[in-house]
């Protein structure tokens, strides 16, 4: 194989191209002594930066490592030959603005607003929506393009659909299993169960639902109905209506018991009949509850239903807009103290 020499013999730093190739010389007029020094540091310079040419995508620096998601404005487009679309992500990530392009294909999933949809299919309004880009092992392609928060539904996909989603979603840590075993622990002993078995029994049945929503939340699918239909049936057969209805509070950070009391501190007037209305929207948003994660998806959940439940309350000759605003006069003014909990949105 024959050498190519990018060097010039004298006093000159030659000037070579990446692939060796002499592509001219530097007039630097450098003593002897300092030429070999010189040429040294040129080369580690030229190493380096080839090094985070490689290892660098689209502006992230090669030391850090990619993450499999991409988000959060699409900020451009472009249709490739093989009729693959590159997408432009930019975003901010402590205070650094950043950019990075992945690549969607036809058998990249995609979801609208917990919709399967195709690419092709999305107008350029909802390319503007925020978006986040989950990427396979190379970095690039897409694997699923989601837009919204609203969990992917299994109906619809592939059975190797389903099997590259459910390799993404990050396995449960040690952390994560122990804190859900607290969890279930504290809802069990809240109970005040006698019986060590009925004890058992409860303890295995919310630790498998558990389990299940946290792992259809991490893979971002909705969750099964058969998970839902297995944690009242297994509530059912050792506790009475009042302990799984203890226990559903407990599932969703008390919410519905919270938020009834504070709709009683707006409206202190409420008759039985106003009662049960807001308790049934109340019960129906904490029954869907049970089938999200956090606090943060039960939110939107009880909003829709809090939003029926004043519509209702309008209707029927109250003034809303004004209760709630003395309400809320009264809490900045320190009138007013509610335990804490949600306070419904006013409309």
């Amino acid at each position: 194989m024959k050498q190519t020499h990018c060097s010039k013999p004298g006093r000159f730093v030659s000037l070579c191209g990446w692939d060796g190739s002499f592509s001219g010389t530097a007039r630097l007029f450098l003593p002897s002594a300092w030429q070999k020094t010189v040429l040294t540091a040129l080369v580690l310079v030229s190493s380096a930066i080839i090094g985070m040419a490689s290892g660098a995508t689209n502006g992230v620096p090669a030391a850090m490592k990619l993450s499999r998601t991409v988000g959060l404005d699409i900020v451009s487009n472009t249709v490739n030959a093989d009729k693959s679309v590159s997408l432009t992500f930019k975003w901010n990530e402590k205070g650094t603005r950043m950019e990075r392009t992945v690549v969607v294909n036809d058998s990249t999933i995609v979801v609208h607003n917990g919709k399967l949809r195709k690419f092709s299919e999305l107008t350029a309004q909802e390319l503007r929506a925020k978006a986040v880009a989950t990427v396979g092992a190379d970095g690039v392609t897409t694997i699923l393009l989601r837009f919204g928060k609203n969990p992917l539904p299994k109906e619809g996909l592939s059975p190797a659909q389903s099997a590259m989603l459910a390799s993404l979603a990050p396995p449960a840590t040690a952390a994560s299993d122990a804190a859900l075993d607290k969890r279930v622990a504290a809802l069990v002993a809240a109970l005040g169960l006698p019986d060590a078995a009925k004890q058992e029994r409860v303890r295995a049945v919310l630790a498998t639902n558990l389990r299940a929503v946290r792992d259809a939340h991490n893979a971002g699918l909705q969750l099964d109905p058969s998970i839902h239909k297995n944690l009242i049936a297994g509530l059912q057969a050792d506790l009475t209506p009042e302990q799984v209805d203890s226990v559903k509070d407990g599932l969703t950070a008390n919410k519905l018991p919270a938020t009834f009391k504070v709709y009683h501190q707006i409206l202190p007037k409420l008759t039985p009949d106003d009662d049960r209305v807001i308790l049934d929207q109340l019960a129906q948003a904490r029954e869907d509850s049970l089938d999200v994660k956090n606090a943060d998806e039960m939110a939107p959940i009880f909003k829709k239903h809090k939003t029926e439940i004043e519509k209702y309350l309008k209707s029927h000759g109250y003034d809303w807009e004004k209760a709630y605003k003395a309400f809320v006069d009264g809490q900045k003014a320190g009138a007013a103290k509610p335990e804490a909990g949600p306070v419904p949105a006013s409309k």
